[in-house]
């Protein structure tokens, strides 16, 4: 069921990034993205993302950084450019790297916001998203949540096999997906040991988290070239392909 859009408001937003649950969520999702980004290089990052913060984009090795934002930001977050879900004011091919952290779970469009990076990847450009998992604890709470005003629970989540879906779709190659955030936003004894477990358990993908980290890469399919076709004119005025006929090379004993 659709739920977002017009509902999420700057204030519903600012209240949840304050949250003790929300801002540990913030702190292990800043590692694992440091982790990723600091492998890619190029000219342009364009960061688009819940974090209103994000310190882990120093870690990135592109050489011009800038934020993008969404109106459900507005008021609370600095930004380079403003943007909406359906449009986005870059030019075809002019990124390197784009990096979406729970934008999908914020948007009523997230094929068109999927489709706008796409579209401003440079080709062998990557794409990083972070999003919460709706098969999982965290989607029972929010299926429990149904009739609730405030995030996370309005957020439309997508699952990682659709998001695939969409990428093939768009030319693009998922190179990993890893889910993370097991325990949270559980605590276990003390907010240090559950956010180790968190970290530890980021690793092992056969144990479903509550959100996943999933990169790809923007490819260029190749074209396959149509031959000519021979084609020759049959005595019942049907026009019929010929097939080509090859002469055998003599060798030269034969000649």
């Amino acid at each position: 069921m659709n739920r977002t859009g017009n509902k999420i408001k700057s204030e519903h937003y600012r209240r949840w990034v304050k949250d003790p649950a929300m801002q540990r969520l913030l702190s292990l999702e800043a590692g694992w993205l440091a982790d990723a980004i600091s492998g890619f290089r190029g000219l342009h990052l364009a960061y688009a993302g819940i974090d209103p913060t994000p310190k882990f984009l120093e870690t990135s090795r592109c050489h011009h950084v800038f934020r993008m934002a969404f109106p459900w930001q507005k008021g609370n977050v600095t930004r380079d450019v403003d943007c909406k879900d359906s449009h986005w004011p870059l030019a075809d091919e002019s990124v390197d790297v784009v990096v979406l952290q729970h934008c999908l779970d914020m948007t009523r469009r997230p094929h068109q916001l999927i489709r706008e990076a796409c579209r401003c990847l440079v080709p062998n450009g990557y794409l990083v998203v972070v999003g919460f998992n709706p098969y999982s604890a965290w989607g029972v709470g929010r299926f429990l949540h149904a009739f609730s005003s405030e995030l996370p629970w309005i957020a439309n989540p997508v699952a990682y096999n659709r998001l695939k879906d969409w990428l093939v779709l768009l030319d693009s190659q998922v190179d990993q997906t890893q889910h993370i955030a097991h325990l949270w936003p559980v605590k276990l004894v003390s907010e240090q040991l559950s956010r180790r477990i968190d970290r530890l358990a980021a690793n092992k993908n056969w144990l479903p988290g509550n959100g996943y980290l999933l990169i790809s890469r923007k490819t260029i399919a190749g074209m396959t070239p149509i031959r000519e076709k021979r084609w020759r004119h049959s005595h019942h005025g049907f026009t019929m392909p010929a097939p080509a006929v090859r002469q055998a090379k003599l060798s030269d004993k034969a000649r």
